[in-house]
């Protein structure tokens, strides 16, 4: 989609790894000897970090400046778009993206960005999207558009209209899609309407806590679907999704007055995300992602929704975590139906942090990017003025940033939807954005997992049963890493890293083929396949078609679910998944406008 703007230069990686060399390491090193209980070396680590970070320029060694609107890059992003539309070019959705910035960069009420609009508008008729096309005029007039250049807007205006009263048009489809309801399989839990009754959360020495069936599953059961606490769309999408619904809006999107990030469907979304986090995060949000990447962006909104939930009562937010017993907090037994916003901080806060089994480093890591994100909160969102000079807030400030930090690296699910991949003529899965869920945070990992993570296009996320699923038996989901997508050794390097374990499901007891498998190939027994390859292209495109496939899909995964991993379950595993997104998940369906209008 767009680049991203975390870049290898002046991010806060190479900071602390300098400062780790140079300063940190030793202290940390002094506080392990000390056999301090994890608790109290937290302190201790939260103590020396704030030293060390009030002696250090950090800011100018990260080159952070204030995010402000800017009418020089406005007006060059807007001739890049303007390049773009050229005869013999007509790159139209790059073009959008390009527009999309400069209306970002320009100032309220600005002729810049009355003319990236009406720009805007060019494209949106050139695409056939002529409601579109009329928005953009209106957000042109609006936003005070020269009145030497009107008469070029009327007759795109006029253009627009006598093109919607042809009887027969038909203006080209880029966003709105009809999709089908998922429901869960089975009737749901008394007081939890969004899992299935027939899964409990189970504890014993080895998984922790974990989900188990107490009834067999099949193939393409649905048993849970869960709604995120928080989700954050990636930036490389920021032009192409509104960033509080997630909606694929390009042609209409309108910016955030505060930053030069954040852009919206509708005023509506636009309001709501402000009221529920993006002011504590507008002031920072382009200078974090850019020096840190997605971690402490989504902790910040983390802690934002987290605050929110107790209006903005630090004092008495605290107390509440301060008399929470974590250990008696059982999210299956809780009431869902009836749950408050601070019975969903409490669901959150519980979530595993990994704290205990992490390296000294990493532990250091995590506390300097949560104090540099503490400093930079105070001083440039509104969360300095709730925190005041009151000592109390602003350590209990930190401590919500230390925490939820290590529980969304642990705890966050990627949003995913399908894509149009070109230049081949095919859709494959693409993630969006990245999103906390905590009933689906009760899974545990297998690189062979038996269940699979859909998005929908609300943003909810279900569990569907991609193998069958003895009663008695734990449900397994996969945390982004596959047999299929890595080696073994490749696998457990990086859960080691990310989540502090070494992986012993079935896949890495049995060294389960690795990606060269699916790409090396062999001959389907099944007719069914083949069928489905040879028409890949026009089931994708057809809904009803993709839904049919997939019933196909699932009836004969049914029945050799059994061979698993061999080539053929395998391949009919990963394409009943496909199929099941078409039908239920979001189609992004920019890339594949692009192919079709970019002529």
């Amino acid at each position: 989609m767009n680049p991203s703007l975390n870049v290898v230069r002046h991010n806060v990686d190479s900071l602390f790894d300098s400062l780790w060399e140079a300063a940190l390491k030793t202290r940390v090193a002094q506080a392990f000897r000390s056999n301090l209980h994890w608790e109290d070396l937290m302190k201790v680590l939260k103590h020396e970090t704030g030293m060390l970070i009030r002696t250090v320029p950090y800011r100018e060694m990260l080159q952070l400046r204030d995010d402000r609107k800017d009418p020089v890059k406005a007006s060059w992003m807007r001739n890049k778009g303007n390049e773009m539309v050229r005869r013999g070019v007509e790159h139209f959705i790059e073009a959008i993206h390009k527009y999309n910035e400069s209306i970002t960069y320009s100032e309220q009420g600005s002729e810049e960005r009355a003319l990236a609009y009406a720009n805007r508008s060019i494209v949106c008729l050139q695409l056939r999207r002529y409601e579109d096309c009329l928005t953009n005029i209106r957000l042109a007039r609006e936003s005070n558009y020269p009145e030497r250049m009107a008469e070029k807007l009327a007759k795109r205006e006029l253009k627009a209209r006598q093109m919607l009263q042809q009887p027969n048009n038909v203006a080209a489809e880029l966003t709105e899609q009809e999709q089908e309801q998922l429901v869960l399989s089975y009737p749901a839990h008394e007081n939890m309407a969004q899992v299935a009754n027939c899964l409990e959360l189970q504890r014993n020495a080895k998984y922790g806590r974990h989900v188990v069936t107490n009834r067999p599953l099949t193939v393409g059961d649905v048993v849970m679907i869960d709604a995120p606490f928080v989700k954050l769309l990636g930036d490389g999408f920021r032009y192409v999704l509104c960033a509080y619904c997630n909606r694929e809006t390009p042609c209409t999107l309108i910016p955030c007055e505060g930053c030069s990030l954040a852009m919206y469907c509708s005023e509506e979304c636009l309001s709501k995300a402000h009221q529920q986090y993006h002011r504590y995060e507008c002031g920072i949000i382009r200078e974090l992602w850019r020096i840190s990447g997605s971690g402490p962006v989504i902790t910040l909104r983390t802690v934002a929704l987290t605050i929110a939930a107790f209006d903005y009562d630090l004092l008495a937010l605290g107390e509440h975590l301060a008399s929470l017993d974590e250990s008696s907090v059982n999210l299956f037994a809780m009431d869902w139906k009836s749950a408050t916003p601070k019975d969903n901080v409490s669901a959150v806060h519980v979530l595993s942090t990994n704290q205990q089994h992490r390296r000294r480093k990493d532990q250091a890591y995590h506390v300097f990017v949560a104090t540099l994100l503490h400093d930079l909160a105070l001083q440039r969102t509104e969360l300095g003025s709730i925190c005041g000079t009151n000592l109390e807030k602003r350590r209990l400030l930190l401590d919500l940033f230390v925490r939820y930090m290590q529980i969304m690296q642990c705890n966050t699910q990627e949003l995913a939807s399908l894509a149009y991949n070109m230049p081949l003529p095919w859709y494959n899965s693409v993630g969006y954005g990245t999103g906390c869920y905590p009933l689906i945070s009760m899974l545990n990992h297998s690189c062979a997992p038996n269940v699979t993570r859909i998005t929908l296009p609300d943003g909810r996320c279900a569990i569907v049963v991609v193998r069958p699923i003895a009663a008695g038996g734990q449900l397994f989901d996969f945390y982004e890493i596959h047999h299929l997508h890595q080696d073994r050794e490749e696998r457990q390097t990086s859960l080691q890293s990310m989540y502090h374990f070494r992986c012993d499901c079935e896949a890495c007891l049995n060294d389960y083929p690795g990606p060269e498998y699916l790409q090396e190939g062999d001959i389907f027994v099944s007719n069914i396949l083949t069928e489905y390859f040879m028409h890949q292209e026009s089931i994708f495109r057809d809904p009803k078609k993709a839904k049919q496939m997939m019933a196909k899909l699932q009836a004969l995964l049914k029945r050799i679910a059994g061979k698993y991993p061999d080539f053929e379950a395998c391949e009919c595993q990963q394409e009943f998944v496909r199929c099941f997104q078409r039908v239920y998940s979001y189609t992004l369906t920019t890339t594949k406008y692009k192919m079709d209008g970019n002529r």
